[in-house]
């Protein structure tokens, strides 16, 4: 019998030598293929060869930000500073890191040392006035609000954010106009036709809604939220079956939206598919629909057309007031 011989070919290790910008290089190359803790140990080594080394400093703690490690991130940032107080981002991503932790004026002076550096910059007031909002400065956030919405976005995502405070000022044409330009910019964005199409539905386009979500379900045919938006607007322009037909296709790909369950229960009564409605509601109070007794109640008159009388009487038993009068009369 032969035997099987193993051999362990050791092989010499070859180290190459890098410099500090070629770890911060690297280090930014992990950062945007999701590899944080790499890009974190390739910062350390950075800081290691070379401890003057801004970007190094700001880089780390903004990955410490991203992982919720908020003291390590401040320890950077700090150091950051005082290597170089003239780095707007640094001010910026610390006061989000300070707003985070509750340290509120210690944030606001941050976002305000941004503004004042890059007065141009929409972000920075964005984010002023979202932390003015939520400290109940509501005349503060308005005023940066408005700021926001005079400044021209540098891109297509700067355009959405804009669209998005315009819609916060009750600017709907404004809003739209914002996001036709981020569709303009980069159409690929099935985002944009999805916030537009709402904005095109409460303002009463339902045909441009439809032309909308249309782009984004040829695009994307499980995008089960482009879905469930086209059946409402379907639903609000009385084409139920269509309504209909688009919550199921949403459904089977999302089964864990209690509000759409009971819709497509209504859509089911509608069209007289009494046998799946009762389904459907039974799995949007599965899934916890925010109303039960509704629900129960919904589910009793699908029951007591499918003739499940016993059934029906224990939906209504459990569904508050809303089938207190079938009870008295069928029930008792």
């Amino acid at each position: 019998m032969r035997s099987l011989i193993v051999l362990l070919v050791c092989l010499p290790t070859l180290v190459f030598a890098q410099t500090a910008e070629e770890w911060i290089e690297s280090a930014n190359k992990k950062m945007s293929e999701g590899n944080s803790l790499g890009a974190i140990k390739d910062f350390t080594a950075a800081i290691a060869l070379d401890d003057t080394k801004v970007d190094a400093y700001y880089g780390r703690g903004s990955v410490y930000a991203e992982l919720l490690m908020y003291d390590e991130a401040l320890g950077d940032f700090n150091k950051a500073l005082e290597l170089d107080s003239t780095m707007a981002l640094i001010y910026f991503n610390r006061g989000v890191v300070y707003n985070a932790k509750g340290y509120k004026s210690l944030a606001l002076n941050d976002f305000s040392k941004y503004c004042d550096m890059r007065p141009n910059d929409p972000q920075g007031y964005l984010a002023r006035a979202e932390y003015y909002a939520q400290n109940g400065m509501s005349n503060d956030a308005l005023s940066d609000y408005k700021k926001v919405a005079s400044l021209e976005p540098a891109d297509a995502e700067g355009y959405i954010s804009r669209a998005e405070v315009k819609l916060l000022l009750n600017d709907t044409v404004g809003a739209i106009k914002d996001i036709s330009q981020t569709i303009e910019k980069q159409p690929e964005l099935n985002e944009a036709y999805l916030f537009r199409a709402n904005l095109y539905a409460a303002s009463g386009q339902p045909t441009l809604a439809l032309d909308d979500l249309n782009v984004v379900i040829l695009n994307e045919s499980n995008n089960s939220q482009a879905l469930a938006q086209r059946g409402y607007v379907y639903f609000s322009t009385g084409v139920v079956k269509a309504a209909r037909d688009d919550f199921k296709r949403s459904l089977d790909i999302e089964n864990q939206m209690p509000e759409l369950w009971f819709d497509y229960g209504i859509t089911l009564l509608d069209t007289k598919d009494y046998e799946s409605a009762i389904a459907a509601f039974q799995n949007s109070l599965t899934t916890g629909f925010r109303d039960a007794e509704l629900a129960y109640y919904n589910k009793g008159v699908a029951e007591i057309n499918a003739k499940q009388k016993d059934a029906a009487c224990k939906s209504f038993a459990r569904s508050g007031s809303h089938g207190e009068t079938f009870l008295a009369q069928h029930c008792r």
